[in-house]
């Protein structure tokens, strides 16, 4: 029985380093989202791969991000 749950997907995320490292190429802007779920218990100033999801999401005009709440 194959594990496609966002919290299995989460869980893998949180506990491999690795999956925490900057991308070698810019993401696409669907790569960006499916990052930003992926790595939402992650904040973008401690997780290279978050910082780099959102900055193509904020370029894109995607999101806006928080000025009240950390990244």
């Amino acid at each position: 029985m194959p594990y496609t749950t966002l919290a299995i997907h989460q869980l893998a995320t949180m506990s491999a380093q690795e999956t925490h490292q900057a991308p070698a190429a810019p993401f696409t802007i669907e790569q960006a989202h499916t990052v930003m779920q992926y790595h939402v218990a992650c904040r973008a100033n401690k997780c290279p791969r978050k910082s780099a999801a959102l900055q193509v999401l904020t370029e894109a005009g995607r999101l806006v991000p928080s000025t009240t709440k950390p990244s």
